[in-house]
């Protein structure tokens, strides 16, 4: 758990005493936490602070101190591992109903025990912690405000996406899962069945998606304040921001350049880390304490992954207002291109889980485009831009191929190329179809995640497809052949002149 103190809650800092406590959950099984809470009498705001999937001696660290620093503001605040995770009984339940409930037992305890606040609560985490919240606060209309850091949205489309199993995270997930925590049968099974995406599994990840419950969260409409990172491997960018456009209360969402929270380690200051988790601590006064005055204005702030200052827009529909067609060239010709699948190209995603820091450095994955070609990979790009554009949300392409087999993968990659045919990756994802009858068209459009990025005059977007990438399971046959229409490809995106952004 990665949680740090902004500016105070109230304005005299307090002493503040720390104690180990064991929680009780309905279903009996214990809950180790902590309380900071601040000397003196009074009803005090309280904080619900669900640990995250991963903890490491330096979060620990961190964690300590930024909540002191928010108990010495006034708050109380009570941390715990949440079911299945370290000091904690039970098994894992992915942010489930029972989660859910630990949750509001944790509430029900610090009002009764804790002198808390009953008309002031608010939920803080990150990572799995902050599904937690935002699933928890649709359930109990107590919590005034949520503050969801690097948190899932839609845990179906983290799993599998487009069809597509997403292995290697998958297996990294499960890896630190279990160091962490423990598996029951349920989560095993569920591990195991990443790469068929059955009806049961999907329902099972639905119940676990703050996007299900919205229509819960808009009862009674929490204040909720959401960080995400363009490159975060775990959940794909734009899912939150779709999330943020269904909810009707007070809400707010920060993009950031980075991998899975980044852009709030206060190790990685130049990302913004502290003055986002400052921004964190002013949503929960403004909305929990009523102390402060809080962030307000746009529903959406984002930073580019290419340098350069905030941006603001009144929410994520906004970015798609820029979608355009881009024409497309093939750089080889004739009717169909082939490719082999399992057979790689020079077109990545990247080394997991590294990609998200090395892209916040600066060091975006290359490519060299004149080395991609058939039966590797097929390759498109637009003509040189006459200015400087932006390229801001989530762009789809479109196509068609015929298939020698009734199964197969894509992996779609676009990238900012410039005259030499240096290439930087921008987004990518994976297609995969199942049971098309063999050597009959496939029409096929699949959005990529959204993603920030500046691109120069004179350069070109290209577009790549090839049918292997370490990151996903392919559902083909290594040796089938791919027919990929040459003509069919197209581009959406959307791209807008640099000029025209709500730069601050």
């Amino acid at each position: 758990m990665s949680v740090s103190g902004g500016r105070p809650a109230e304005p005299a800092a307090r002493s503040v005493v720390r104690e180990q406590v064991r929680l009780t959950a309905s279903d009996g099984v214990e809950l180790a936490g902590e309380v900071y809470r601040p000397e003196g009498p009074g009803a005090h705001p309280l904080l619900v602070v669900p640990g995250a999937w991963m903890s490491l001696a330096t979060h620990e660290v961190t964690s300590a101190r930024r909540l002191r620093a928010l108990a010495a503001a006034g708050y109380v605040v009570v941390t715990y591992d949440p079911r299945g995770f370290r000091r904690s009984g039970g098994s894992i339940d992915m942010a489930g109903p029972k989660d859910v409930d630990d949750v509001s037992r944790v509430i029900d305890w610090a009002l009764a025990h804790e002198g808390a606040d009953p008309a002031r609560i608010g939920l803080l985490s990150e990572s799995y912690g902050a599904a937690v919240s935002l699933n928890a606060a649709a359930f109990d209309a107590r919590v005034r405000a949520v503050a969801s850091l690097s948190g899932w949205t839609d845990l179906v489309a983290a799993q599998w996406r487009n069809g597509t199993s997403a292995r290697t995270v998958g297996l990294f997930q499960e890896l630190v899962g279990r160091l962490n925590g423990r598996f029951d049968e349920r989560l095993t099974a569920v591990f195991a069945d990443l790469g068929r995406s059955s009806a049961g599994s999907l329902a099972w990840a639905r119940q676990r998606s703050p996007r299900t419950h919205v229509a819960r969260l808009n009862r009674h409409k929490p204040a909720v304040l959401l960080v995400n990172e363009w490159d975060d491997a775990l959940i794909p960018a734009g899912q939150t921001g779709e999330f943020l456009d269904a909810l009707e209360g007070p809400k707010q969402l920060h993009m950031r350049p980075g991998g899975h929270g980044d852009s709030v380690n206060p190790t990685l200051g130049f990302l913004g880390g502290a003055s986002l988790w400052e921004r964190a601590v002013a949503w929960v006064d403004r909305y929990v304490a009523g102390t402060g005055d809080g962030p307000t204005g746009p529903a959406v702030v984002l930073r580019s992954r290419t340098p350069g200052p905030l941006e603001h827009y009144p929410g994520w529909a906004a970015l798609r207002r820029a979608d355009r067609r881009v024409p497309l060239t093939p750089v080889r010709r004739g009717d169909t291109t082939p490719l082999i699948a399992g057979l790689p190209s020079g077109a990545e995603s990247g080394p997991f889980p590294a990609t998200g820091a090395l892209d916040a450095l600066g060091v975006h994955q290359p490519t060299v485009l004149p080395l991609l070609a058939p039966p590797a990979a097929a390759v498109w790009t637009s003509a040189p831009l006459s200015a400087p554009h932006a390229l801001r949300g989530a762009p789809r392409v479109g196509g068609s191929l015929t298939a020698d087999a009734e199964h197969g993968t894509l992996v779609i990659h676009l990238y900012d190329t410039d005259a030499l045919g240096h290439a930087r990756l921008l987004t990518h994802a994976p297609y995969s179809f199942r049971n098309h009858p063999a050597h009959q068209p496939l029409h096929f459009t699949v959005p990529l995640p959204a993603t920030a990025w500046d691109l120069p005059a004179g350069h070109r977007i290209a577009v790549v497809l090839d049918t292997v990438d370490h990151r996903y399971a392919s559902a083909g046959t290594t040796g089938s052949r791919l027919a990929v229409d040459t003509s069919a490809t197209r581009l959406t995106a959307p791209l807008t002149p640099l000029t025209g952004l709500p730069r601050r």
